[in-house]
């Protein structure tokens, strides 16, 4: 059954949610906007947004999975535009794709005057409205992308037995706090979740797990396991491998940032803020 639904998430993001799908170059109307920005070039405006959708997610008491979806949907919706936008484009985006990603992921809902007011006037609630329409139809009404979280939840669960269960939430931990921060990189837009999810996890085994927790043998069973059952991974080396080293830098660079007080442990159950072949 784990694999049945790993297989059909894959299906789902290598057809209907496939990023490139998405992609159509920019408009001369978008090119003439003299305050474009190219939201993959821009680093700054894509980080910020991604913080702030957190920084609303832990003030609400939401959950971080939707800030994945969240940023999914603001990447593809952007990309129908050739990836351009100025500012308040870019705001209006990442504030009615967070309305949206909270109306599909949570049970607890939040009131869409709500989320105006954190535009501090700037939009009111029939401007999301009106976006919401848009996004929805622009994107096909694909809302639920399978993400990287998704994937993580589901290949844990294949670890062999002899792991213990604590030793399994340790690695669904460190696991979360990295995929979080990837989330924040757009190195990982056009990166099947899936490689991104396989990455995290041999990452975690390899520089997080001690040989006490987890013997050699059993690192080497779950990934002959995994690799035996869904061989579409053998195809992505190079993918998973770029993605490792990507995300051990991005977990490099939050651990030694100057700004950051708390222990390595303490800082993974919070995330960020405002080998194969």
């Amino acid at each position: 059954m784990i694999a049945s639904k790993i297989q059909a998430m894959r299906s789902k993001e290598e057809s209907l949610y496939l990023f490139i799908n998405f992609y159509k170059p920019p408009s001369l109307e978008d090119e003439k906007l003299s305050e474009c920005i190219n939201v993959r070039d821009d680093l700054t405006c894509r980080a910020k947004i991604c913080h702030w959708t957190y920084s609303v997610i832990d003030h609400f008491n939401l959950s971080r999975s939707t800030v994945a979806i969240s940023i999914d949907l603001f990447d593809r919706f952007l990309a129908t535009r050739g990836n351009r936008c100025d500012t308040n484009l870019a705001l209006l985006t990442s504030l009615t794709t967070l309305y949206i990603a909270i109306k599909v992921n949570e049970q607890k809902k939040i009131k869409l005057c709500t989320l105006a007011r954190l535009s501090r006037q700037q939009f009111s609630p029939q401007d999301i409205e009106k976006m919401e329409m848009e996004i929805l139809k622009t994107l096909s009404w694909l809302i639920h992308p399978p993400t990287a979280l998704d994937f993580i939840s589901h290949l844990i669960m294949l670890l062999p037995s002899a792991v213990s269960g604590p030793t399994r939430h340790d690695v669904f931990d460190m696991s979360r706090y990295i995929t979080e921060l990837s989330v924040c990189d757009p190195y990982f837009t056009e990166h099947h979740k899936s490689n991104i999810a396989l990455a995290t996890i041999l990452n975690v085994l390899e520089d997080e797990i001690t040989s006490e927790e987890i013997s050699r043998a059993c690192r080497e069973k779950y990934l002959i396991n995994i690799t035996g059952t869904f061989d579409w991974f053998n195809h992505h080396v190079q993918a998973v491998n770029c993605c490792r080293d990507r995300l051990r830098r991005l977990q490099w660079e939050q651990e030694e940032s100057p700004s950051s007080q708390s222990s390595i442990r303490t800082k993974r159950a919070h995330s960020p803020t405002s080998v194969l072949g």
